[in-house]
């Protein structure tokens, strides 16, 4: 059980950056600078980023810097769509991709929200610039819930699991 929120510690603020990095991609930019990991074993719980060159449009900073976001949607919904498989009976599998695909990115978007609104000056606050508050205030409420959704679905899938697939492999 230890091991899955060790793994998401490592693979969070690498999914994000490189989405960052897939977003300076579609739009042309020349990535200049890359950190992919925070110094976590040096106290950093941030630290992360991509520097890109070649791409001053805000339309195309708005792509690079919500790529992130719109990525953690597509992952909510593609692990939705693979845990209500019957996939697996590996509970660590499960919970690993569980922690992957839905609560990796729902933190995503959480904890981003709340450093928005208690002023950070982070992604949000830029793409808030250049779409304005109201479109992202409304992208984040509506993120938000359809992550909480897709957890709860999820949740429910499993309930009762592993037992019930102990049952079932036996009968």
């Amino acid at each position: 059980m230890s091991t899955i929120p060790i793994l998401w510690y490592f693979v969070y603020a690498p999914i994000h950056e490189l989405s960052h990095l897939l977003g300076a991609y579609l739009v042309g930019a020349q990535i200049v600078e890359v950190k992919l990991i925070p110094r976590f074993w040096a106290g950093e719980t941030a630290g992360a980023w991509i520097k890109s060159e070649g791409s001053t449009n805000e339309w195309s900073q708005l792509i690079m810097t919500i790529s992130p976001y719109f990525f953690d949607l597509l992952s909510i919904a593609l692990g939705v769509y693979v845990l209500q498989r019957k996939l697996s009976s590996n509970a660590f599998l499960i919970g690993f991709l569980f922690m992957l695909l839905c609560l990796r990115p729902t933190f995503d978007l959480v904890c981003e929200t709340i450093g928005f609104a208690t002023g950070f000056r982070g992604d949000l606050f830029h793409i808030a610039l250049t779409v304005g508050g109201f479109a992202t205030w409304t992208f984040l409420a509506l993120s938000i819930a359809f992550s909480i959704y897709a957890v709860i679905v999820v949740i429910g899938r499993f309930k009762g699991f592993p037992q019930e697939a102990a049952k079932a492999a036996t009968s």
